[in-house]
């Protein structure tokens, strides 16, 4: 004998109420369909992006190899032109030195020629007009030598030395760089028609807790960007975080004083302004890694990317600097009527990349 056990059904609805009707089921169908043509184009546009990077990143391969060509054909040049120079100068100051070291031999030859003399006419007791004229001769002589040697009396080694006119160098300079152009951005440009206005609308919202164990201040979170991979990283207080896609902490790294603002530098770095400096933070296998800084002359309170190029606020000016540190832009907005009177915030409009400062409103 076989016994069935079954769980009472909470509620019991009849097929015949659960059956479509075929007006339902016609726009069930068409709903599917315009969802599957939606995903069709969507999937079309990631296809033709994957050609579009791999189209891009070819040309941008042989610009650099290219400039890499250009490069090596002007440090050849500048060589040629320098060794030429080098050469130039060696044998001037060749010239130069084998005729003084010519002027002490002979010197040295006709003083012992003329000592020796002196020597054989003592001792064959020459007559003393003969002897008069030797010692006026040594005399004549012991002048010039003892101008010769008043003119050198101060010894010094002769050597090149390199002496840089025009700044620190290009090798200080190539070795400083990021690289053989000033960065390589990703360029996204709206390929569909939208309202660059549209307006977003919060759906819901769940609490989550960034806290963790070393954690001694509550949670000030002053800055927030999202990775390539939808990970986020979050400026809390003086501690940089990285958030998984469960939102939950798997790094941090620690910073010198409080985290004023970030933005996103590639899909996997971030600037950091703390203090006078901006640092970048990598993401590097799950980990948090500070790849270099940039150590400024103002306090950085705010900090935009665009193009390859930062926008930094001081609390009351905005400036704008290269990515390796270089200042393009000496105080393109300043307001003193108070401090923090700019604040940390810079947008830019992506149909022209115009960038907006925006000063706090009372």
């Amino acid at each position: 004998m076989i016994f069935l056990h079954f769980r009472q059904c909470s509620k019991v609805n009849l097929i015949a109420d659960t059956t479509l009707s075929a007006k339902d089921h016609q726009q069930l169908s068409v709903k599917i369909n315009s969802i599957l043509d939606q995903l069709m184009k969507l999937q079309t546009n990631w296809e033709s992006n994957i050609k579009s990077l791999q189209v891009s990143y070819e040309e941008r391969l042989n610009e650099v190899r290219s400039m890499r060509e250009r490069i090596n054909a002007t440090l050849d040049k500048l060589e040629k032109v320098t060794l030429k120079e080098l050469d130039e100068l060696k044998a001037s100051w060749n010239v130069s030195l084998k005729f003084d070291v010519d002027t002490c031999s002979r010197l040295r030859t006709e003083l012992t020629r003329l000592s020796d003399a002196m020597l054989e006419i003592g001792k064959k007791n020459e007559e003393l007009a003969f002897i008069g004229l030797a010692h006026q001769k040594s005399e004549e002589m012991i002048k010039q030598v003892d101008t010769y040697l008043k003119n050198n009396s101060i010894q010094t080694e002769v050597s090149l030395k390199r002496i840089d006119y025009n700044g620190p160098g290009i090798e200080w300079y190539l070795s400083s760089a990021v690289g053989l152009v000033n960065t390589i951005h990703i360029s996204k440009e709206l390929t569909m028609q939208g309202s660059p206005d549209q307006a977003f609308t919060v759906t819901g919202a769940t609490p989550v807790s960034v806290r963790i164990n070393s954690d001694t201040s509550d949670c000030c979170i002053t800055g927030i960007c999202g990775l390539f991979n939808g990970q986020l990283v979050v400026a809390d207080n003086e501690r940089l975080k990285l958030l998984d896609l469960q939102y939950k902490v798997i790094s941090d790294c620690h910073m010198p004083d409080l985290i004023w603002d970030m933005c996103l530098i590639t899909p996997c770095q971030v600037a950091v302004a703390v203090n006078k400096h901006i640092k970048f933070v990598s993401v590097n296998n799950g980990q948090l890694v500070i790849d270099r800084e940039l150590q400024l002359s103002h306090e950085c309170r705010g900090v935009a990317y665009n193009q390859g190029e930062l926008y930094v606020t001081s609390g009351n000016a905005l400036y704008k600097y290269t990515i390796v540190g270089t200042l393009v832009n000496y105080k393109m907005f300043e307001d003193t009527s108070s401090y923090m009177a700019g604040n940390q915030h810079e947008y830019y409009y992506p149909d022209n990349y115009q960038m907006y400062h925006q000063s706090n409103i009372s």
